[in-house]
């Protein structure tokens, strides 16, 4: 059950607000074709950065490898001299000349026995000794730092190598001052390689940029993130991301705006009965003694953007188009919950008018309303009363009769709206058994007028008591007419010298202070008696 209510919301918050969610969608779909046209653009950019300082790097480095080899070059005819002053000072000179170039080093059976850095020749210890296994590779080394590796390369002349120390940090400096934020590697032939810290962790994932070397002796390469992308998107292209959402918002607008456009008046209706923007008022009917025994349902159409619209303009429509049947459903049930939930101040025999069209008397639709309606509350508390309006004619006389039938056997009283002022009311009467005639207040206004005087009221009244009918007076607006109908022995009255139409709730107030003062009067009868 709960799961079943869950659905129904969503439904129908889906329904009622559909125009508005299908433009955020729109908004969306919109916001995020641009901001991934924006991140597909910050991968390229950010790709082709990091080739570029990639290839930068990657031509310093080469440089050094250069050096390097130049330097071994050099140092290679010692290789057969035996190391006295003369050849270390030689060595120390090529050292000094290559910038990039820490020492140079002659190497025999693994042992360092000359250096650019001592004037003697070196004895065979831990200190000296040192594998030479590739022409260019990564060791830890007592003599220079035994910290931090130092980057070596080989020259090898028979069994002796003349080999150059290029220090690592200065690599590393090399590497941060290109990249900043960029993660560089260089990965040497031998798969050892050298890196330095960044923001980003190191990752086996992302996009891989690498650039061989000139002679293959090692490989420049940055692993591209997920982060990083978003990183330089966010820092970069802020600007497009923004103009981006300002333009995804205003196509959301505009097509909300589109959405709620109707393509035809019948379309607007059909939305408006869909979002239940038509409201039940309650107009008091009140008889001679002056306290309210009825009130006329009256539709409004609060529309959410030009407010309320009045019957004449829509009503017509309606009719035309059906959907007055469903209206007048709408009307009812709404109606119904406030009467039954107030029931208690609602005098007996309460009479609840409610208009209907001719195009309504071609079904028993209206006949079911009516059954709904009356089985909510107890016999007799609550009396309906369908006004037929005279808009047009009745085309099949025949339902309409049989439809009245059903309703007088349920208790529906009928009654002749605006009698006089529309098509065929005395031919109506003549067809049909009505029971109430509601005095349009085109005629009660003449009442007191000296260009014109009262006698269509005269025989109006003279016809409904000569058929026995009752006799409703609308449009009452000042205590003169009121008088005179008075005098005419007419028992229900209508209009603003009472009350304007009021919302349910407004008029249940009313009903409640009406039933309180009535409950006072008869309290204070009891004690005088």
């Amino acid at each position: 059950m709960t799961l079943t209510c869950k659905n129904w919301f969503l439904f129908r918050f889906a329904t009622r607000y559909r125009h508005f969610l299908l433009a955020v969608l729109l908004g969306l779909c919109v916001l995020a074709f641009g901001l991934g046209a924006i991140y597909l653009h910050a991968r390229g950019s950010l790709e082709n950065l990091v080739e570029e300082k990639a290839n930068i790097a990657s031509a310093l480095f080469q440089n050094t490898i250069d050096e390097a080899h130049t330097a071994v070059n050099k140092a290679t005819p010692l290789l057969s001299t035996t190391c006295n002053p003369d050849t270390a000072e030689e060595l120390k000179r090529i050292s000094v000349l290559s910038p990039n170039i820490r020492t140079i080093n002659l190497v025999k059976n693994d042992y360092i026995y000359c250096s650019s850095l001592f004037n003697r020749r070196l004895k065979k210890n831990a200190n000296t000794r040192i594998s030479v296994d590739y022409r260019l590779f990564l060791t830890t080394h007592n003599y220079f730092n035994p910290n931090e590796k130092i980057l070596f390369l080989s020259e090898k002349v028979g069994d002796k190598y003349a080999i150059a120390s290029i220090d690592v940090h200065y690599i590393k400096k090399t590497l941060k001052t290109i990249g900043q934020n960029i993660p560089l590697t260089i990965t040497l032939n031998n798969k050892q390689s050298v890196a330095y810290s960044t923001l980003y962790p190191a990752t086996k994932d992302g996009t891989l940029v690498a650039l061989d070397s000139r002679d293959n002796e090692f490989i420049i390469s940055s692993r591209i993130s997920q982060k990083m992308y978003l990183d330089y998107m966010l820092s970069h292209l802020y600007i497009a991301m923004f103009l981006c959402a300002i333009f995804a918002f205003i196509i959301s607008v505009n097509g909300y705006r589109q959405l709620k456009r109707p393509r035809s008046l019948q379309e607007e209706l059909q939305r408006a009965v869909d979002e239940n923007e038509f409201l039940p008022y309650l107009q008091p009917i009140v008889n001679a003694h002056g306290r309210i025994c009825g009130a006329e349902i009256l539709i409004r159409w609060h529309h959410p953007s030009q407010g309320f619209i009045m019957p004449d303009l829509f009503i017509p429509l309606a009719e035309d188009t059906g959907l007055i049947n469903v209206m007048t459903t709408q009307l009812l049930s709404c109606v119904k919950s406030y009467l039954h939930n107030n029931q208690s101040y609602l005098p007996d025999g309460f009479h609840l008018a409610i208009n209907i069209s001719p195009a309504q008397c071609n079904n028993l639709l209206f006949y079911q309303d009516c059954l709904s309606f009356i089985s909510a509350f107890p016999e007799g508390k609550v009396k309906l009363v369908a006004e037929l309006t005279e808009r047009e004619f009745i085309k099949d006389t025949g339902n309409a009769a049989l439809l009245f039938e059903k309703l007088h056997n349920l208790g529906v009283q009928i009654a002749l709206d605006d009698f006089g002022t529309g098509h065929s009311s005395l031919a109506y009467i003549n067809q049909f058994n009505i029971d109430i005639i509601k005095i349009d207040k085109s005629f009660t206004q003449l009442i007191g007028s000296v260009d014109m005087p009262s006698h269509i009221v005269d025989n109006v009244v003279d016809l409904a008591n000569r058929l026995d009918i009752d006799v409703v007076a609308e449009g009452v607006e000042n205590t003169t007419q009121e008088a005179y109908l008075k005098q005419h022995n007419i028992q229900f009255f209508q209009g603003y010298l009472y009350d304007k139409p009021l919302p349910p709730a407004i008029f249940m107030e009313k009903m409640k202070e009406q039933s309180d003062i009535q409950a006072r009067l008869q309290a204070n009868t009891s004690v005088e008696e």
